[in-house]
C-alpha cells in the first residue's frame, strides 16, 4: 500500500538559503542533507466496515463512499504540530469508519440516517485545520463526511452564491477570471476551504482591507437532519438570529454549511508595496498604532524574523545596503514592516525608518502560499514546528509578546530542547492586532515540550486578556482552555451528530 502523504499540500521541497541553512544547523545540531521520514504515513490495515458502506452507498451512490485505509486515516487528521508528530512517531489517530462525500440532495438523508444508528459526523473541508478539529471519539462509530461535492457557482453584481467545497486558490482563480475577488486570502489558501473559513470564522491576510470572513458574508444555508437553516440574501437584515450568526465560528457543530452569499470586489486596478526597517519590534509597534490609515497588509517583523528572513534572501545589493544601513544607524533590534494596498496614498513610512523599497514586499506577496512547505522541510529532518496566535489591545502588546517569548526561553531552559521562536504582527485593527508565535523543537521528549510549550503560551495568552486565537478556532486543543460560558452557549444550539469542521 502506498503511504498517505500527511504534511501539507501537494508539491514538494522548499528552497532555503545556505546562511538560514546553517542557521537551522547550529540550533538544532543537524545536517540539512540528512532527511529522517518523508512526510507520509502507513496506515494500519484496518478493514472498513462493509455492511456501513452498502448502507451509506444507497443514500449517496457506490462512487461516493470510501472504506479504503488511505484514505480513512487522510480524512482522520489535520494539520497541527500534535497530530504531525504523532504520525510521525508511529502514533495513529482514531481512524474513521467511513468517508462520505454527499451531493446537496443526500445530507439530510444522511444525516438522519447517522443519527438513528447513533454514529458522530465529523465534517471534512480541506483538511487544513491546526486545531485537532477532525480527531474522532474512541469508542464512537464515525463517519467523516467530506464536503467536496458542494461546489455551487453563481455569480451576480457584486455577489456571489458558492458551495462551501470550493477550495481557496481555485475559487479565487474563478472569480478574478469574471473580474472579482472574494478578498480572503489565508496562508492555506490552496488547500482550505469556504465552508472551513466560515465555520472557523477566518481572517485572510488583507482582512485589514477587505475583513474577516464574517464581514464577506451576506447569507449562509446550514443543512440538519431535521431540515435546513437559510438566510435571505440581502445586503443586510435585523429580523433575528441568521443562520450566518449560527454558522460562523460554528466548527460545524450545529449542522453542514453547505452553501454562501459572499460579497465580492472588483479587482484592484494596480497594487502599491513598501517595505521598511525600523529600529525595533516595539518602535514598528508603536507606529502601527498610531497609523492614520491601515494598509491591506501591514506585516511587522520581530528581531529574530527578521534576521531570519535576511538569511533566506538571496545575496544582493540590496540585501548589503540594508545591512550596511543597520549598522549606520545603530539600531538595536531592527524589524522589517512591509505594507502592501490597493491605494498608495494608504501607505506611509514610519518615522526614522529604513526605506528599503518594494521587493521585500512583492516577494513576500509572490512567495505567501509556500511557506508551509518550509515547516514540511522541518519536520522532514526531525525538527518540530508549530505557530500560535491571538490578538491584543494596543495597551498590552507588548507585555504579551515579551511575556511569551520569555516564557519559551525559561521553558527551553529548564526542559533541555533545541529550539527557537519568532514573532510578527500580521492583522492591524484601531484597537489592537493580532501576533503570531512561530517556534520549533527538538528534543528526546518532544510530544511532552510540544504540550507543555502550548499550554503555557495559551495559558498566558488568557493570564493577558487575550483569547486563545485569533482566527484558526479552537477545535480540540484549545477546548479547555476556551472560556466555560461560551461553550455553554454552543451547547444550546448542538446537534449530536455533528463534530467540528476541518
Amino acid at each position: 500500500m502506498p503511504g498517505v502523504r500527511v504534511l501539507y499540500g501537494s508539491k514538494d521541497g522548499y528552497e532555503l538559503q545556505i546562511p538560514a541553512i546553517n542557521e537551522i544547523e547550529s540550533i538544532f545540531g543537524i545536517k540539512w542533507a540528512e532527511k529522517i521520514w518523508d512526510g507520509l504515513a502507513n496506515p494500519p490495515e484496518v478493514p472498513g466496515n462493509i455492511e456501513l458502506g452498502k448502507e451509506l452507498s444507497e443514500i449517496v451512490g457506490n462512487d461516493n463512499v470510501f472504506l479504503d485505509a488511505s484514505t480513512r486515516l487522510k480524512h482522520s487528521l489535520g494539520m497541527s504540530s500534535p497530530e504531525i508528530l504523532g504520525i510521525r512517531n508511529g502514533k495513529f489517530p482514531v481512524i474513521v469508519d467511513a468517508v462520505v462525500a454527499p451531493g446537496y440532495e443526500d445530507i439530510i438523508p444522511l444525516l438522519a440516517f447517522l443519527e438513528s444508528r447513533k454514529m458522530h459526523g465529523i465534517i471534512y473541508g480541506g483538511g487544513t485545520s491546526v486545531n485537532g478539529s477532525l480527531q474522532s471519539q474512541k469508542g464512537a462509530a464515525t463517519v467523516s463526511i467530506s464536503t467536496e461535492r458542494l461546489r455551487k457557482f453563481q455569480i451576480s453584481d457584486s455577489y456571489a452564491v458558492i458551495g462551501t467545497g470550493w477550495k481557496g486558490m481555485e475559487l479565487e482563480k474563478k472569480l478574478n477570471s469574471s473580474g472579482y475577488t472574494m478578498g480572503h486570502f489565508p496562508e492555506s489558501m490552496e488547500g482550505s476551504t469556504l465552508g472551513g473559513w466560515i465555520a472557523t470564522k477566518a481572517a485572510g491576510q488583507e482582512s485589514n482591507y477587505y475583513g474577516s470572513i464574517e464581514d464577506r458574508l451576506l447569507a449562509v444555508r446550514i443543512i440538519r437532519s431535521d431540515g435546513d437553516l437559510a438566510d435571505t440574501i440581502s445586503p443586510r437584515e435585523s429580523a433575528g438570529l441568521m443562520a450566518k450568526d449560527i454558522a460562523t465560528g460554528s466548527e460545524g457543530k450545529f449542522g453542514i454549511i453547505t452553501e454562501a452569499a459572499v460579497k465580492l470586489d472588483s479587482l484592484p486596478l494596480k497594487r502599491y508595496y513598501r517595505s521598511f526597517i525600523v529600529e525595533n519590534f516595539e518602535t514598528g509597534i508603536a507606529f502601527l498604532k498610531n497609523m492614520k490609515a491601515i494598509p491591506a497588509i501591514s506585516r511587522l517583523s520581530d528581531g529574530m524574523e527578521t534576521e531570519f528572513s535576511m538569511k533566506n534572501s538571496r545575496d544582493s545589493i540590496g540585501l548589503k545596503y540594508v545591512r550596511k544601513m543597520v549598522k549606520i544607524r545603530k539600531f538595536s533590534n531592527p524589524s522589517l514592516l512591509i505594507t502592501i494596498d490597493n491605494k498608495q496614498d494608504r501607505i506611509t513610512k514610519p518615522p526614522g525608518s529604513i526605506s528599503i523599497g518594494s521587493s521585500p514586499a512583492k516577494i513576500w506577496e509572490r512567495d505567501r502560499y509556500d511557506r508551509p512547505y518550509l515547516g514540511n522541510e522541518l519536520w522532514m529532518r526531525g525538527i518540530v514546528p508549530d505557530t500560535l496566535e491571538t490578538s491584543a489591545r494596543w495597551e498590552n502588546l507588548v507585555e504579551l509578546y515579551h511575556s511569551t517569548i520569555s516564557l519559551f526561553k525559561t521553558l527551553q531552559g529548564e526542559r533541555k530542547f533545541h529550539g527557537f521562536i519568532m514573532s510578527h504582527i500580521s492583522h492591524v485593527y484601531p484597537q489592537g492586532a493580532c501576533i503570531y508565535f512561530t517556534f520549533a523543537i527538538k528534543s528526546n521528549k518532544e510530544p511532552d515540550d510540544l504540550i507543555a510549550i502550548r499550554d503555557a503560551m495559551l495559558s498566558n495568552f488568557i493570564r493577558m486578556g487575550s483569547p486563545v486565537t485569533h482566527h484558526h478556532g479552537p477545535g480540540n486543543l484549545m477546548r479547555k482552555f476556551v472560556d466555560s460560558r461560551k461553550l455553554q452557549m454552543q451547547s444550546l444550539l448542538g446537534d449530536p451528530v455533528f463534530s467540528e469542521v476541518g
